[in-house]
């Protein structure tokens, strides 16, 4: 028997499907795996602290809830001696009232030293702008290093903006404020944290947007922005410059290429001997500077009472000025009003005359048997010039004026008699 050569067995097309099925079943598998695992970290990576023994300067950002979880994380730190300065940031709330003001009274309640705690008054409108305000603060202060407060979620965004604009100088140290509605391992689990949650990523994919290509801060703030103002005393003399931070952090790197002036790349004993002299010389300003605001604040306050009373007056002014306007206005008016009456009275009455001599016109050419009509009244009522006789002027004749009819009577008799007498 011939031998035939065997046909090559093809796979049908549903044996095909169903393997590459398997790796798209796996595909599938593997990229919900790491989603879910994506979704379920990315709580923690909105989160980026940094570490720190002391700071000398801490700024408390904007924006804080109703349970003022950044102010407690900062006075936390100031009672646990790790802050010596605390500057509360806060927007406008309503007209020229701002929310570091009321922060400034709950800190101070809770045993911060007034002296020790200074309000920046801003209307930035975001983080990025807010940044921007204090880091040309700080180059005004000469500042070195800072340690900026804001809340857990807010950290990795914040971190990323102010050491991006700063350029390296100042350092910016980071400090996380616990907020109990967002939980970063369970963000999921209420609504508020959930909102909390796709905000800060959204706001995130835009600051990275943003910042891409956005130079440093390198500008000054065209005033002193702190209140009450601790570098200008009553005379207009300046105070020392402040003691050097003691923030472990690594140091920024100058223009030259030498360290910048900052404390925390030096030794321990260098670095403890400048703690230990900069905190009597920054004392002693801090007391100095505090004796000088009462004085310079009872003055301001004389002044300020005196520009009150000064402004009331000119309001008062203001207010009887444009009263007086406003009663010349309306006599004005009622002037305006009482000519415009007088005129149409005067028009009304010439009216009614017109119509009184159109109805005399009207009788006396109904006594005539005459149809008046309005044109011949009009003609008729119109001053005509006498003419001027051609010929001699005719003879008047006198017509015999009647007697009157007792007169007649009276005269009758005495006719009769005469009549008589004759005959």
């Amino acid at each position: 028997m011939p031998i035939r050569p065997r046909t090559p067995v093809r796979s049908s097309p549903s044996a095909l499907w169903r393997h590459w099925s398997l790796w798209v079943w796996f595909a599938v598998a593997l990229v919900l795996s790491v989603g879910g695992v994506a979704l379920w970290k990315s709580g923690r990576w909105l989160i980026k602290e940094d570490s720190f023994e002391k700071a000398r300067w801490a700024v408390v950002l904007s924006g804080e809830s109703r349970d003022c979880e950044r102010s407690d994380a900062a006075i936390r730190l100031f009672q646990d001696g790790r802050l010596d300065t605390l500057i509360l940031s806060g927007t406008r709330l309503f007209k020229n009232r701002y929310q570091c003001e009321f922060v400034l009274d709950y800190v101070a309640q809770q045993g911060v030293p007034r002296d020790r705690v200074f309000e920046f008054r801003q209307d930035a409108y975001s983080t990025q702008e807010e940044a921007r305000l204090l880091i040309r603060q700080f180059h005004l202060m000469d500042l070195d290093t800072v340690l900026i407060i804001t809340s857990t979620y807010h950290t990795a965004r914040t971190r990323r903006i102010f050491r991006k604009l700063t350029g390296g100088y100042p350092v910016v140290l980071v400090a996380a404020a616990e907020y109990h509605v967002f939980d970063p391992n369970a963000w999921w689990s209420n609504r508020e944290s959930r909102k909390i949650w796709f905000g800060e990523w959204v706001k995130t994919l835009f600051t990275w947007y943003e910042l891409m290509g956005a130079p440093p801060e390198t500008g000054k703030a065209d005033f002193q922005g702190l209140t009450p103002d601790i570098w200008a005393s009553k005379t207009g003399a300046t105070l020392p410059p402040l003691p050097v931070d003691t923030a472990k952090a690594p140091p920024a790197a100058a223009e030259d290429g030498k360290p910048a002036k900052d404390s925390l790349g030096k030794d321990a004993a260098g670095e403890k001997a400048a703690d230990n002299g900069g905190e009597k010389v920054g004392d002693k300003s801090l007391e100095k500077a505090a004796e000088e605001k009462s004085g310079s604040d009872k003055v301001s306050g004389t002044a300020a009472v005196d520009s009150a009373k000064a402004r009331k007056d000119s309001v008062k002014a203001a207010e009887s000025k444009a009263k007086a306007e406003t009663k010349a206005a309306e006599a004005k008016a009622a002037e305006a009003k009482a000519a415009k009456d007088s005129s149409v009275a005067e028009a009304a009455s010439a009216k009614s005359n017109e119509a009184a001599k159109f109805a005399a016109e009207a009788t006396r050419s109904a006594v005539e048997g005459k149809t008046a009509t309005k044109d011949t009244l009009a003609k008729k009522s119109l001053p005509r010039a006498p003419k001027k006789p051609a010929g001699p002027a005719p003879k008047t004749v006198k017509k015999e004026e009647k007697k009157p009819e007792k007169a007649e009577k009276a005269e009758r008799p005495e006719k009769a008699e005469k009549t008589k007498k004759k005959g």
